[in-house]
């Protein structure tokens, strides 16, 4: 069985199906700001997504993120490593023109409830 949460004309915020959790890509609520403050913004809706569904960082299986400028690498990450915490899921970072020029991160999540 798949359930969507939180459907919308064009995607789910996320689809749950077999136990797996797979979230659409996230941008930053309002994309200003620098790296880290787009950073921050991101994981933080991403833990209020996995907590609308029972779930937390902790079932996090894997997590892709595109940043628009590869030069933001190291600012991205000083937050990133903060925030995953000791036992992070397996990760890829790619530079990528991201949707909306303002736009410094997004990240799209899969894990297991």
């Amino acid at each position: 069985m798949i359930e969507r949460i939180n459907p919308g004309a064009r995607a789910s915020q996320m689809v749950l199906v077999d136990g797996r959790i797979e979230t659409s890509g996230i941008v930053a609520c309002a994309p200003y700001g620098d790296i880290a403050e787009q950073t921050r913004d991101v994981l933080a809706q991403l833990e209020q997504w996995l907590a609308q569904i029972g779930a937390s960082k902790a079932n996090l299986t894997r997590m892709q993120l595109w940043l628009a400028d590869m030069n933001e690498f190291v600012a991205m990450n000083e937050v990133y490593d903060a925030w995953v915490g000791d036992q992070p899921p397996v990760r890829a970072c790619v530079g990528a023109t991201l949707a909306r020029p303002d736009y410094r991160i997004e990240i799209q999540a899969f894990g297991q409830l």
